[in-house]
């Protein structure tokens, strides 16, 4: 298991540097080598109160659960709408808000469930790391090793990854690097067994085209979601495959 892990991180760093070379000369420069991004490494972060009273329930019934979501805030408050978005699948919600694609990382390196085998995992990750000096290609690698560790976590489980979501004014927030970005997971992830891409529909999202027009789907923050955008969400990944 060890080595078929380690021929499978080979091929996605060898095709990473494929897609990054072909993108255009800014992110070969950026990102001569993604594998060692930062983006892409663990980083320490404090959990959330849910989280930490969350776990210990997981840990001890974790046999009942065979679908897990990880992400940051716009997963961990999906909690009220679970039992809505996923009526016959008990679910384990391990993300917590604020995290980045290394404090996943750090999170599911420290996870310990040894008895939970999930059927299904869901991650949505990558908004926290959008920002005006990151490459494209830098957050494609964070949100590329998250899905990779929870491949080697979870060896037998399918993986839906979603696509970041429009977010911030006119829900258009570093649309330069958020969409380049969801183009180079999805060419990478493509290489991976057992993973599906979910490129989420962001019009739906945010209830048409880049306006300064309120949407409900969204909380007025214009970064997490209301209930309309969480059943939107799910209406994707019923359409990518996820029994609900």
């Amino acid at each position: 298991m060890l080595r078929l892990f380690a021929n499978l991180i080979t091929i996605l760093a060898l095709n990473f540097l494929l897609i990054v070379s072909n993108a255009g000369p800014s992110f070969g420069q950026e990102c001569p080598d993604p594998a060692k991004v930062s983006n892409a490494l663990a980083q320490q972060k404090p959990p959330s109160k849910r989280y930490d009273r969350a776990l210990p329930s997981y840990r001890d019934k974790s046999g009942r659960y065979n679908l897990a979501l990880v992400g940051d805030s716009l997963v961990e408050l999906w909690q009220p709408w679970i039992k809505d978005s996923f009526p016959t699948r008990p679910v384990m919600n391990l993300a917590v808000a604020g995290d980045t694609t290394q404090n996943a990382l750090y999170r599911l390196d420290g996870l310990n469930l040894p008895d939970f085998h999930p059927a299904d995992v869901v991650v949505l990750i990558g908004t926290n790391n959008l920002g005006v000096k990151t490459a494209p290609c830098a957050v494609a690698a964070g949100v590329v090793a998250v899905v990779s560790k929870v491949r080697a976590l979870w060896p037998g489980a399918h993986i839906y990854a979603l696509s970041i979501p429009p977010r911030g004014k006119r829900y258009a927030f570093y649309e330069d690097v958020r969409i380049p970005a969801n183009h180079l997971v999805a060419s990478s992830l493509a290489e991976m067994p057992g993973v599906t891409f979910a490129q989420m529909n962001d019009d739906m999202l945010r209830c048409g085209k880049p306006s300064d027009k309120e949407c409900s789907n969204y909380k007025p923050d214009h970064l997490h979601f209301n209930e309309g955008a969480y059943k939107l969400i799910t209406s994707f990944l019923a359409a990518a495959g996820l029994q609900l």
